[in-house]
């Protein structure tokens, strides 16, 4: 099988390495190279990450893997110092370090944060690069604000609050284990006083919520599909329904999506229906730099709202 890397090397040329933070080089799942759709690759300083969706032959991967790392090592092998591998067909995602070496606490930079990062365990990395975006606007709308974080993961959106000076940060999510690289994130940065980490099941701890409320900055990010706790087609609307008690006369929301099937229509709508005109849309936030997409209702949607006046 023979395929055309060309897309891939020039996505590299036009990379700001000099930058040394965590970008996306080339976004195939936007699928602006139909032939390379299965295939995204990310600077994760010192390391590139190549992730493909479909199998990959061994033949083809190795003439794709060798000429990565070919072209890092002519132009940045100071750099990057690693390629790993991801492979997510199927049900299972496999990880292999196929080049170099990665560091052994391993935390890369964006806008001036850093952010504990893990290329080899896990399907997901720590942060999702394609939501860089989402997190300046809200280190840019979190000053002297009370916070909510729903659906955290690792607090990312906590991090970035914190630094844009946030009074305070109640991150919740049903994880222990991403709420402890949370709270490495927060002390990385030296953030991590006036935050609190809640690891409760977010459709069942309303009453602890609203006894918080209200907030300033409420931020709603939950997985597409999370086996046993949270479906979003199925399980946002729950989360919606009870977003009303929460808010202030100001309150800002940032919602997300992250589901091809949901149109940013439908997102909308479904918001409409379940807030009962509690609130209104704001903005779309724009996509992140690099993740370019033929169809924006097919990529991640960061919609702005706030209380109705």
């Amino acid at each position: 099988m023979t395929t055309d890397f060309t897309p891939l090397i020039n996505a590299l040329a036009d990379t700001p390495f000099s930058d040394n933070e965590l970008c996306r080089v080339f976004h195939g799942r936007g699928h602006s190279v139909e032939a390379l759709s299965h295939i995204n690759l990310d600077l994760y300083p010192p390391s590139l990450f190549l992730v493909s969706y479909s199998e990959i032959d061994e033949e083809t991967l190795a003439a794709l893997t060798d000429t990565l790392w070919q072209w890092a090592q002519q132009h940045h092998p100071e750099l990057i110092t690693a390629l790993v591998y991801q492979q997510r067909a199927g049900l299972q995602s496999h990880n292999t370090l196929v080049h170099g070496q990665l560091p052994v606490r391993h935390s890369v930079a964006e806008n001036g944060v850093r952010f504990l990062v893990d290329l080899m365990s896990k399907q997901n990395t720590g942060i999702f690069p394609d939501m860089r975006k989402g997190r300046e606007f809200v280190m840019q709308n979190s000053k002297h604000a009370k916070v909510l974080n729903l659906f955290s993961y690792t607090c990312g959106f906590s991090v970035a609050a914190m630094h844009g000076g946030a009074d305070h940060v109640m991150n919740m999510d049903m994880s222990k284990g991403v709420l402890k690289v949370g709270k490495q994130n927060h002390q990385l940065n030296n953030v991590d006083r006036g935050v609190s980490f809640l690891p409760h099941d977010i459709l069942k701890s309303f009453g602890k919520l609203k006894k918080a409320a209200p907030f300033d900055l409420i931020i709603v990010d939950p997985p597409s599909f999370q086996k046993g706790s949270f479906i979003l087609t199925k399980d946002y609307q729950k989360v919606l329904r009870r977003l009303p008690e929460l808010l202030n006369d100001t309150t800002q929301l940032l919602l997300c999506a992250n589901s091809p099937e949901l149109t940013e229509n439908d997102f909308k709508a479904l918001i409409e229906e379940h807030t009962q005109g509690a609130i209104e849309f704001v903005k779309r936030l724009e996509p992140t730099d690099r993740f370019i997409e033929i169809d924006s209702d097919k990529s991640l949607k960061a919609l702005v709202y706030k209380t109705k006046t």
